[in-house]
């Protein structure tokens, strides 16, 4: 592509979160947004004591990254070779909100955008707002107010978090030659309590795993044994 070209933004989709390769739907957005937001927060519980002033909040969690579009499809003829609006407004649900019977979930998508975005994610919500309409009552122009939320491989986010805190709850994927009892001790540097990781993940063989047996390690109680 030269340096001249108009970027278009392309949404692509995958069958899993992690996003090795689309699927082979996607859809260019026919009118390239005029702007977009980007947004993060972060949630405290922020109880205190009845007749108390004023608390230290205690961290909860980061929720995901937030992506806010509008989307604008016209068929008022100010596109030349524009789709029928509700055609585009039903290939974007087909892409981004309709549940795949394969993963029981909606698919994940990719934002791409030149060099401006790479944002993989899942649509959170959608408003469509028509405001051009035929004498016949057929919309011919509607905005799509989206927002998108950020999704991370479990692995990748692990990594990135780095945090082995046994009062969090991690997931993690084995290797080869990996035990149960070795990986309860890096997350909880105590290999016995492995037991209790094992019920909570219905394994039997905890002498020898599967590579990439996925294992959830829960917040434990310390004094079951």
């Amino acid at each position: 592509m030269s340096s001249g070209a108009l970027s278009k933004l392309i949404i692509k989709q995958f069958d899993d979160a992690k996003f090795k390769e689309p699927n082979g739907n996607e859809m260019i957005v026919p009118i390239n947004p005029a702007k977009f937001s980007r947004s993060v927060a972060i949630q405290y519980n922020e109880d205190q004591e009845q007749g108390t002033q004023g608390n230290n909040p205690k961290y909860a969690s980061t929720p995901p990254e937030e992506i806010q579009f509008e989307f604008v499809f016209d068929d008022s003829g100010v596109i030349p070779g524009s789709n029928k609006v509700e055609d585009d407004i039903n290939a974007f649900k087909e892409l981004a909100y309709k549940v795949n019977g394969g993963i029981h979930r909606p698919n994940f998508l990719q934002l791409v955008w030149g060099n401006a975005l790479e944002f993989k994610c899942n649509l959170k919500s959608l408003t469509v707002n028509y405001s051009l309409f035929k004498p016949d009552g057929t919309p011919i122009r509607a905005t799509l107010s989206v927002t998108f939320m950020h999704v991370v491989e479990e692995e990748r986010r692990a990594s990135e978090q780095g945090n082995n805190s046994p009062d969090l709850t991690h997931v993690r994927y084995s290797k080869e030659g990996d035990t149960l009892p070795l990986m309860v001790h890096k997350i909880y540097k105590n290999a016995a309590l492995y037991p209790q990781v094992a019920k909570y993940n219905g394994i039997s063989n905890f002498r020898k795993l599967k590579p990439n047996t996925r294992i959830v390690f829960p917040p434990i109680d310390r004094s079951i044994k």
